[in-house]
């Protein structure tokens, strides 16, 4: 939130959590099934927790009744995730959708670098952004988890390799990505760098006359 508050001046804003509720018991359990797809996201304290996406759909169903609930007048999805369509009386923004055709509408079939926070997310993501480009543009994807310690420098390492190996654009795909490791990145990689948080935050403020 605060990379995203800044663009969106004036706005009151609302959190709910997918995993409210959720005891430290039952986090634990999540974390040792192994189903795919998986997200990566952190608890309260800070550390990071990996989930199958299935569970976190009751939770999101939830939060977004008791959103639109509270007379809200749009939903931005923190995740990059792909999620079905959702029951809402009021827009809600997919930032998979918003982040993929922002990237497809400026890549011009360049050579195209993805960083993702999991490994086990790798082959998922090459499918998606495969798909999500086309076949006009080359794609590359690295791990570096924006949650665990060092993630700044591991971020910096990352984008060097994909740097090196020949991308001419990063994409920083997971909304735990902040402006911070996006700078970093552009830094060292020399090459523009697309965060997912400012994208759909700024998308926000276009829907909301902003």
């Amino acid at each position: 939130m605060p990379d995203i508050e800044p663009l969106l001046p004036g706005v009151e804003i609302l959190e709910r959590g997918a995993l409210d509720g959720f005891g430290d018991d039952e986090l634990d359990r999540l974390t040792q099934q192994k189903r795919d797809p998986v997200l990566a996201t952190r608890r309260r304290d800070g550390r990071e927790i990996i989930v199958a996406e299935d569970d976190v759909m009751a939770g999101l169903r939830t939060g977004i009744a008791d959103l639109n609930g509270c007379g809200v007048e749009a939903i931005l999805l923190l995740c990059t995730g792909t999620f079905p369509s959702l029951e809402s009386a009021v827009p809600i923004l997919y930032p998979e959708h918003l982040l993929s055709h922002f990237v497809r509408a400026v890549s011009g079939g360049s050579s195209v670098g993805v960083m993702t926070p999991a490994e086990a997310q790798i082959p998922f993501q090459r499918r998606r952004w495969q798909e999500a480009l086309g076949d006009g543009n080359r794609l590359q994807v690295r791990y570096a988890s924006p949650y665990a310690d060092g993630a700044l420098n591991e971020v910096e390492t990352k984008a060097q390799e994909l740097a090196t190996q020949g991308a001419e654009m990063l994409i920083l795909d997971c909304l735990g990505y902040t402006r911070q490791m996006r700078e970093r990145a552009r830094r060292t990689a020399g090459k523009p760098v697309v965060l997912a948080r400012t994208v759909v935050a700024r998308a926000a403020a276009e829907l909301l006359g902003i």
